[in-house]
């Protein structure tokens, strides 16, 4: 059994764009902590800050109940302004070297949102400290913008139905923009086009370039 930690600049980002994957992890016995590096305190559509807050951080332990994730940790960075500070790069140290990864999973570096690539960058940044003895493999996955360089690929088929549920947990989303159909049909052209022999639905995932 491994241990996988996942980076989501924003509660869903995670579902969205790895939600089979993480549910595929934990199927096969792994341990899967999610990393909500802002709180998606901007994506209040009309809401406050404060209240938005607690129903995205509400929404997000909903989902990962739903697929089964064991632990959650908020860190409150700013949304819209996440930094790969010396303060996060620190604090991602000691969790990478307290829990030990053997994958992490992370927004791809050429995502169109800004926190996205902090997010990749704060992974690479903590992974080039000399001090960061555990060196595990990273995976960055899709979410505003497809991946041009597909370097692995994950038949979801078997999870697709709970990784909708857990989209769908995120309410205050779903009721703006159908994340749900959206990636629905993504991982289905994905499935299509890239996971032949394997099922309909496929999850892709690029190398660590930055």
């Amino acid at each position: 059994m491994g241990k996988v930690l996942v980076l989501s600049p924003h509660p869903d980002d995670d579902v969205i764009g790895c939600g089979g994957t993480i549910r595929q992890h934990i199927v096969l016995g792994d341990t899967v902590e999610v990393i909500y590096l802002t709180s998606g305190e901007a994506g209040g559509h009309g809401t406050d800050q404060e209240e938005t807050i607690r129903i995205r951080e509400k929404e997000a332990v909903l989902a990962a109940e739903i697929l089964q994730i064991s632990r959650v940790d908020f860190w409150h960075e700013p949304d819209g302004k996440l930094k790969a500070s010396k303060k996060n790069i620190q604090r991602l140290h000691q969790k990478i070297t307290s829990f030990e990864p053997d994958i992490i999973y992370v927004t791809h570096d050429r995502e169109d949102h800004q926190d996205h690539r902090a997010a990749a960058l704060l992974v690479s940044k903590t992974l080039r400290l000399p001090a960061t003895a555990v060196k595990p493999t990273v995976w960055m996955y899709e979410v505003w913008t497809p991946i041009q360089k597909i370097k692995h690929i994950v038949d979801i088929t078997p999870y697709i139905e709970l990784k909708l549920q857990a989209i769908r947990a995120h309410q205050s989303q779903c009721k703006v923009l159908r994340f749900d159909d959206a990636i629905s049909g993504l991982n289905r052209y994905r499935g299509e086009m890239h996971s032949w022999p394997g099922g309909p639905f496929a999850e892709i995932f690029t190398t660590f370039r930055i």
